[in-house]
């Protein structure tokens, strides 16, 4: 019988526990809040599931650390385990700069960017991309916490912010902004704590490309199992993220967008990543990736688009099962199904 270890979360954690049990695996559950899962003896287990939401808000270092430091610590002393996420890549998740210099490196086509690490940095990218431009911080997710500068003044300002230099009025003025929004209230009042009110360095810089969509794709065993189109909304759209108004469309994938995915998972050597490419119109722009992804379910949303010509060969009922598509997958890595 094949043993699994379940790690309590906040989100999918019942239905990951009913599938692996469905497939006659012995789940025990653990907890990060507890101490046990240190003392846990991990040798006999074959899998290793946590579906990890974010501690704090997703733009603080630490918003993932139960995936950073602990289960790259369980992997580090039992190499053996199949897990999700994927341990091979806990380094990349939530964090965009070294995302920005594994893609770099490898010569992958991405937004051209430029990391703040100095005042001369920022000098170099008003030179080069121009205004507006759009500021990433390091950590982040779901668009919150990418923004637009529109002059020189703007990029001076976020830089500082990320260097914690607030003795400035430009800098007051973005805790007085911070203090305005309603998100600031949200988590005040009902998640009882305030949003992380700090930039993370180095900030990326990178140009600014008008575009009406990009695309996300899920890739299973260096296969693209799932991909979907965000689109715009409203012209005053922007971003298009699908939690901030954006439209999710399944119609017809590129090969160029697929091919790209399946390299950058080989690259890897993941067995699970999500990938967001941005789409200018010709080519295809690699913005950032992640071994743990959300998606909704089949036709759960009723604004969502569903076209005859979506091309990817797994049926849609099955790639957003997102449970029973990576226990499967772990089980048979293990060699049993």
């Amino acid at each position: 019988m094949r043993r699994a270890v379940l790690f309590k979360s906040d989100r999918r954690f019942d239905s990951f526990r009913g599938k692996l049990e469905g497939y006659g695996v012995q789940c025990d559950v653990l907890d990060f809040s507890s101490q046990e899962w240190l003392e846990y003896d991990y040798s006999k287990t074959d899998i290793l599931i946590y579906f990890p939401s974010f501690k704090y808000t997703s733009n603080h270092p630490l918003a993932l650390y139960d995936v950073q430091d602990n289960l790259a610590h369980i992997h580090s002393m039992y190499p053996h385990l199949k897990m999700f996420p994927d341990a091979g890549i806990i380094r990349f998740y939530n964090d965009k700069y070294r995302q920005h210099l594994f893609l770099k490196a490898r010569g992958y086509p991405i937004p051209e960017s430029y990391p703040l690490f100095s005042r001369s940095s920022v000098g170099l990218a008003a030179r080069k991309l121009g205004f507006p431009m759009v500021i990433k911080n390091r950590y982040g997710a779901g668009g919150d916490f990418v923004k637009k500068a529109n002059s020189e003044k703007e990029l001076i300002e976020f830089y500082r912010i990320s260097t914690l230099d607030f003795f400035n009025p430009r800098g007051l003025r973005h805790f007085v902004k911070m203090l305005s929004r309603r998100e600031f209230y949200y988590y005040l009042i009902k998640a009882r704590r305030i949003a992380y009110p700090f930039f993370s360095p180095p900030l990326l810089a990178q140009k600014y490309v008008s575009h009406e969509c990009d695309l996300k794709t899920v890739v299973g065993k260096f296969k693209v199992v799932e991909a979907h189109w965000r689109r715009k909304a409203g012209g005053d759209m922007w971003k298009v993220n699908i939690d901030g108004g954006g439209i999710g469309e399944w119609s017809y994938v590129p090969e160029e967008a697929i091919a790209l995915s399946e390299r950058l998972a080989r690259d890897l050597d993941t067995l699970w990543l999500n990938i967001d490419l941005l789409f200018t119109g010709k080519d295809f722009l690699i913005t950032e990736f992640s071994p743990v992804w959300h998606h909704y379910a089949f036709r759960e949303k009723p604004s969502f688009v569903y076209k005859e010509d979506y091309n990817i060969p797994v049926p849609l009922e099955i790639s957003l099962d997102l449970e029973k598509i990576i226990v499967e997958s772990l089980l048979a890595e293990t060699g049993s199904k």
